[in-house]
């Protein structure tokens, strides 16, 4: 961690980075309705939009700090070294896995070895990041994102106001579309060695996800990216997969290797462990990045096992105590700490073990006594966590309506969230920033998502 003289340092360097950025973006001199209308039309055409509205209505883009980044990668590097752990318990005891809220079926997949090291290609942590960063969330299972975030950039960095402020000091950004692609081909390499040498150094991937999917566009971005690159890559659902007991195909085409996008929880809850793609994995005839295994670290549970006072998983002590900093107290609800949630409705948020999308949050602070105490009553019927509220933070951006671009642009204060790409072995491989108006922070609950740059 970097001392608190440094921290302040950073800190005043970053708010002057912003109101740099959101001054040039208010100069009716740089910023036009035409240019904010071009901004939006390039958006759409670069099909940048999640259940087709656009992803991104801020002009001007999240900043990151080079001394904050550093901060960011080495709490990355030990919420993933943690959890890993978490894995291993899981993997080598059931009860414990059962406990961590897994199903049958999802113990049964996630003991398959996947025919690579680690569990994922690629998951991601969301985070606050106020003075000192706090994981919320560990999104484990296929996160959305990414090639929104490369491309969202690559606009930005085309924008009159981003290249007057590039002028004046330095910016760099994290090419998360990249790293996608290298840990997904770096996961192929591995898989071959070990499982299917003869077959292709360049595999045909398949990009699956449920055919309704908002995120789809974003398949589409990923599979062009692929194919610029000399990956046959085809975006395709669950029925379209076919597995001959020996490999998995759509149609008459072999598919290597899947991207699964599609959640585990979904997969099972539509298809059950009799899908040609559970076949597959189990069998060997293909490779699924990421494995079905990454669902014990996205169970909620997960992130409180890790900092459990019994210590279920036996970390080390200076592990522990590093870990206390970076994640919020969190337990399972039931009887016992649903007493404590009513005591502490301000200081509490209500979540789904395992979910998705901001679906089934419900946040003590935004809701009346009674409306939080049925929320807790409804929620002992299934499987929920009680978690402690993190420091959040707030900043201004300019923002605008793309469907009235005459409108200019205004400034509107924001919860911003920092959540770190990971990538194989805990790299740090990009980041994702959404902005919400509301507590839950979700494009899909009406947030958004800007690209973020590093600044200094």
């Amino acid at each position: 961690m970097v001392s608190a003289a440094h921290a302040t340092a950073t800190d005043t360097a970053l708010a002057r980075s912003i109101e740099r950025y959101n001054a040039l973006c208010l100069d009716a001199k740089v910023v036009t309705p035409s240019l904010v209308a071009e901004f939006a039309d390039s958006m759409r055409a670069a099909g940048l939009t999640f259940g087709g509205k656009l992803q991104c209505r801020s002009l001007r883009p999240a900043f990151i700090t080079k001394e904050r980044l550093a901060v960011l990668r080495d709490a990355t590097h030990a919420l993933v070294a943690a959890l890993a752990v978490v894995e291993r318990k899981a993997l080598a005891d059931t009860s414990f896995a059962r406990s961590l809220g897994l199903s049958e079926a999802e113990i049964e997949l996630a003991a398959v070895d996947p025919g690579y090291s680690g569990s994922t290609a690629v998951s991601r942590l969301d985070m606050y990041f106020d003075g000192a960063p706090i994981a919320i969330e560990y999104n484990a299972d296929s996160p959305a994102g990414m090639a929104y975030e490369a491309g969202q950039a690559r606009i930005a960095l085309e924008l009159p106001p981003m290249q007057r402020f590039a002028a004046e000091q330095p910016i760099d950004h994290l090419p998360v579309d990249i790293a996608l692609r290298e840990s997904l081909l770096s996961v192929w390499r591995e898989f071959r060695e070990r499982r299917a040498p003869g077959a292709p150094l360049s595999p045909t991937i398949a990009i699956v996800d449920m055919p309704d999917a908002p995120t789809t566009a974003e398949f589409h971005l990923v599979a062009r990216d692929l194919t610029d690159h000399g990956i046959a890559a085809i975006v395709a659902s669950p029925d379209d997969l076919r597995y001959d007991g020996a490999a998995l195909f759509i149609g008459d085409t072999r598919v290597h290797m899947v991207y699964r996008r599609l959640l585990v929880s979904d997969f099972l809850a539509r298809y059950g462990l009799d899908h040609p793609l559970a076949a597959a994995y189990r069998h060997g005839g293909t490779c699924v990045a990421s494995s079905f295994r990454c669902k014990i670290a996205h169970k909620k549970l997960a992130l409180s096992a890790v900092v459990d006072p019994s210590n279920p998983v036996g970390l080390g002590d200076e592990q522990r105590k590093a870990l206390y900093q970076l994640i919020p107290p969190m337990m399972r609800l039931d009887e016992g700490s649903k007493a404590g949630a009513l005591m502490a409705q301000q200081l509490c948020v209500l979540k789904p073990n395992d979910n998705y999308g901001g679906r089934g949050v419900v946040v003590g602070w935004e809701c009346t006594a009674d409306e939080w105490r049925g929320a807790l009553d409804a929620a002992l019927e299934g499987d929920y966590v009680v978690q402690t509220r993190a420091p959040e933070r707030y900043e201004l951006f300019p923002i605008f309506d793309p469907d009235a671009p005459e409108d200019g642009v205004h400034l509107e204060r924001l919860l911003v969230d920092c959540n770190p790409f990971v990538f194989r072995g805990g790299e740090l491989g990009g980041l994702l920033t959404r902005l919400s108006p509301t507590a839950i922070v979700n494009v899909a609950r009406g947030g958004q998502a800007v690209p973020t740059f590093v600044v200094g």
